[in-house]
């Protein structure tokens, strides 16, 4: 509710005091059961307005109405929809359709109320008899923040029981005083206390009444507090004086309990964290996902990873890792067998769309769970959600996937209220006001949307219409404002539990790892914080980063570990080079005692940055959990498949009728591979951007092949050969050999022809220049390549630019006006930075990257640096940069 003080009352016989909660409302006047609603299914009504943003997004869209429902029922005093005044409003407005909508939602589903209001309505219809016992209240008047419905209640309540007796009024109002006394008049706290919701209070000097700290995040935050804790009882502070005020985050309920174990420091008041997690609503939940095919990456990767599933761990994250890595069939799947096997192909099939159809394969999936004995109890709920959820399916005539997902999300289990003692350091949430005063309050997370938390926007009422709203009927429906307002004086009557001081933490970075910005409460304390002549402090100067302060001036005891007397060697090489002493070309070899062939993608990465090389062959690279989207490299490999299939080998080219029939099919069949995500509707307009941009290639494609006198001899063709003194691996989308036998070599590219023109021109292309070395020594070669190398023709390269259809085409002489030619060495630049590189790696040494190198790439090569975003360490250990780049410019010397 609104209100910040409690309803509170006084049991009769043990004079125990306890909050007026809506449970102990329904006990004592015999509520009855609190109805339930399946709110989608009468949102999706086409009478209500939101019926369309129902289809769209169920979720959203539904926990929108009930907040607005709620909001308005809570304005109204008596909890009939009949109070909500419309004649007075435009019937043609916006506000009007809301309103009537919501009051006829609130008529005809009296169950969408939550389940609070549905006992408040019952109480203020019964009579003073009908309570069991008495419930006298301990305030005559309720709080000024309460809402019109709260303040009814506290009406109706008075009525029904009365007012304690005076001697139990004045207990309660001494318990409360210490509360809202404060700090002494004149101090930096005082100021703050008083001046937080802008009351005017002349600002003055800091004093050791406040003082502000910067961590680098909550862990710290906790760390810094059980050791401030610490140094305050050491200086004969009682832990029932110290009290923390915590935002109402697992996150930091976990870090508390931490930090404060290890200095022995009891916590009075911490929240109860939940043991278990809902492991099979979970996997539930993913297991539905999977079977509403097409199913989405994440989807597949977070359902491998399930502790319900028939194969260890370590073959679940193997899984999932190649998902994630865009490989729907993994090769570590090959490998199962026995119940592993037929859970996986269960997942990878084609479920019958149909309730039926589901039904059965939910079924195979639950008699294939693992049955390990310590999961006994997690896998019996995943049969009992099913139990709920067969008798779903059982009666629906069609699949109503909003509803299954309703029965299978996982609950999140919120951290309960543990019992409060005296001989501890208290706990306050920012959910919840101080239950006893503390001298001295230390107030952590003073970053980002906290403190006060910020208030979001409605979708169905803008704070201008709810004003209107009053002045045109009386009925004050919280606004934003109103919100903030009151979260605001939440927060000073939190900062007023202390008497002595108060420590204000401001945690850096939020848990992702995030930058945060201090949060607002800083900005509007630091108002009150004086600085002579220049009037008051911004936040900021008053924030002081502990690392930066000398440790004399810690808040808390420390102590310096004494470093070793070894020589240790510095994290970052004054000369940027990682020595490992190890060739690292060699670390894995093949049967045969060589080296692992090197594919041109991988010696890209190598030229462009060697850490991120060197990351791969230790098998260290990140792997990125990221929602299913379209990029480059997916669009790339979509065409490669449209064209391979197109243009097959040894078959006469497809006329422009023929293209503009198969296109669409071998599209949508490359999707299915490659990319099943697409096939959702919410893809329709990329899949028609693909389309149009294929179809246009392969009709200027045809025309090039046919100018070109080209016969498609092999497509996907594996490459593999010896240069630089490497083997040399790699895979070309299209050979082709001309009329006069020379052969050309052609990779498809999903870009534009004038950024890769630049590169070839510059000489700072790498991948055609390998194709061509593997050609030159090929190893290995199949019998489609060895026929077309027999008479040792010449051989060209090039690209095929699928963006604007272009053909950019080295080492032969085409018909004129075919394609463009591309004269000089195209990989000069690329193969001469390589060579040193492979140099470097064979000796064991990794070059750093310097901050230049971007832009070197990027505007000299004329190439995407993607290998400096393969992980966030190769940006970490960056070398600083230089107006010039000698490591490059000085290759050829």
């Amino acid at each position: 509710m609104n209100g910040l003080e409690p309803l509170m009352t006084v049991h009769a016989g043990t004079g125990a005091f306890r909050a007026i909660t809506p449970d102990l409302l329904a006990e004592i006047y015999l509520a009855p059961r609190p109805q339930g609603i399946d709110l989608n299914s009468v949102l999706a009504d086409a009478a209500f307005p939101w019926s369309a943003s129902m289809i769209v997004a169920p979720v959203e869209t539904a926990t929108a109405v009930s907040t607005a429902l709620r909001s308005l029922a809570v304005a109204t005093h008596g909890l009939r929809p009949g109070e909500v005044g419309l004649d007075a409003l435009d019937r043609d407005s916006r506000l009007y359709k809301h309103l009537a909508a919501l009051c006829d939602l609130w008529r005809q589903a009296p169950a969408a109320l939550p389940e609070d209001l549905q006992v408040y309505a019952h109480v203020l219809s019964c009579a003073a008899e009908d309570a069991l016992e008495p419930l006298p209240l301990v305030v005559g008047d309720p709080c000024t923040f309460a809402s019109p419905l709260e303040g009814r209640l506290h009406a109706q309540l008075l009525d029904h029981h009365g007012l304690a007796s005076e001697e139990f009024r004045g207990e309660w109002a001494a318990r409360c005083a210490p509360l809202l006394i404060g700090a002494a008049e004149g101090t930096s706290l005082w100021r703050a206390q008083q001046g937080l919701t802008g009351a005017f209070i002349p600002s003055g000097p800091l004093d050791d009444t406040m003082a502000f700290f910067a961590l680098r995040d909550e862990a710290e935050e906790a760390d810094f507090a059980a050791a401030r804790a610490q140094r305050m009882i050491d200086q004969n502070v009682s832990p029932e004086d110290i009290g923390l005020l915590v935002p109402n985050e697992v996150g930091y309920f976990a870090q508390l309990r931490r930090a404060f174990a290890n200095v022995g420091i009891p916590l009075s008041g911490l929240p109860t964290q939940p043991s278990r997690r809902d492991i099979a609503g979970e996997t539930l939940l993913q297991l539905l996902l999977c079977f509403q095919a097409p199913a989405p990456a994440m989807a597949l990767a977070s359902l491998y990873i399930s502790p319900l599933l028939p194969w260890p761990a370590e073959t679940g994250l193997q899984l999932s890792r190649e998902v994630m890595k865009g490989r729907f069939e993994p090769f570590a799947a090959r490998s199962l067998t026995g119940r592993p096997q037929r859970f996986y192909k269960l997942v990878r099939s084609n479920i019958e769309q149909s309730p039926l159809g589901v039904l059965q394969a939910l079924e195979q999936a639950a008699q294939l769970l693992t049955d390990v004995t310590e999961l006994r109890e997690d896998v019996a709920a995943f049969r009992s959600k099913l139990g709920t959820m067969r008798a779903q399916l059982a009666q629906s005539r069609s699949l109503d996937w909003a509803a299954l997902y309703r029965v299978a999300t996982p609950t999140t289990p919120k951290p309960s209220p543990s019992e409060a003692f005296v001989e501890g350091v208290s706990v306050f949430t920012e959910a919840t006001m101080p239950w006893r005063p503390a001298r001295h309050l230390i107030a952590m997370g003073m970053s980002g949307n906290r403190w006060p938390r910020a208030v979001s926007a409605s979708p169905l009422f803008l704070d201008g219409e709810l004003q209107l709203l009053h002045e045109k009927t009386g009925l004050r429906v919280e606004t934003r404002g109103d919100a903030l307002a009151r979260r605001l004086e939440k927060l000073r009557r939190q900062l007023l539990c202390a008497s002595g001081s108060v420590t204000l933490l401001r945690p850096v970075f939020a848990p992702n790892g995030s930058r945060q910005a201090p949060a607002a409460a800083l900005s509007l304390v630091a108002r009150t914080v004086g600085n002579g002549d220049k009037g008051t402090e911004g936040a900021e100067v008053l924030i002081h980063d502990l690392r930066a302060l000398p440790r004399d001036r810690w808040p808390f005891e420390h102590r310096v570990v004494v470093a070793s007397m070894d020589a240790l060697t510095s994290a970052v090489p004054d000369d940027g080079v990682l020595r490992l002493g190890h060739d690292l070309l060699r670390r894995r070899l093949l049967d045969d005692g060589r080296m692992r062939p090197q594919s041109p993608s991988r010696l890209e990465t190598l030229m462009v940055s060697p850490l991120a090389w060197s990351l791969s062959v230790f098998g260290a690279e990140p792997v990125t959990w990221a929602p299913d989207g379209l990029n480059v490299m997916v669009a790339g490999t979509i065409a490669h498949d449209v064209l391979e299939f197109l243009f097959p080998k040894d078959v006469a080219l497809p006329d422009h009728d023929q293209i503009e029939a198969e296109v669409p099919e071998l599209l949508a069949s490359a999707i299915r591979k490659y990319a099943p995500f697409l096939q959702r509707s919410i893809w329709a307009v990329e899949r028609e951007g693909l389309l149009r941009d294929i179809r246009t290639a392969a009709h200027a494609w045809r025309n090039t092949l046919a100018g070109l006198d080209a016969r498609v001899i092999d497509n996907e063709i594996g490459l593999q050969g010896e240069a630089l003194g490497i083997l040399l691996r790699g895979r070309a989308d299209c050979l082709l050999q001309l009329a006069d036998g020379s052969l050309l070599v052609v990779d498809h590219k999903k870009s534009g022809t004038p950024k890769r023109r630049a590169r070839l021109e510059a000489g700072w292309d790498l991948q055609l220049g390998l194709y061509r070395e593997m050609l030159k020594r090929p190893e290995k070669t199949g019998e489609v390549l060895e026929a077309a190398l027999a008479g040792n023709p010449k051989i060209g390269v090039a690209y095929h630019l699928i963006n604007d259809q272009g053909v950019l085409l080295e080492g032969l002489e085409p018909p004129a006006g075919v394609v463009t030619v591309v004269d000089g060495e195209i990989s000069a630049q690329a193969m001469d930075l390589l060579i040193k590189r492979l140099a470097e790696v064979e000796a064991g040494m990794i070059g750093l990257n310097s901050e230049d190198d971007r832009k070197f790439f990027e505007k000299t090569a004329n190439l995407a640096p993607y290998a400096l975003d393969a992980s966030p360490i190769v940006s970490r250990f960056m070398m600083p940069g230089t107006e010039t780049d000698d490591s490059m410019e000085d290759i050829d010397d």
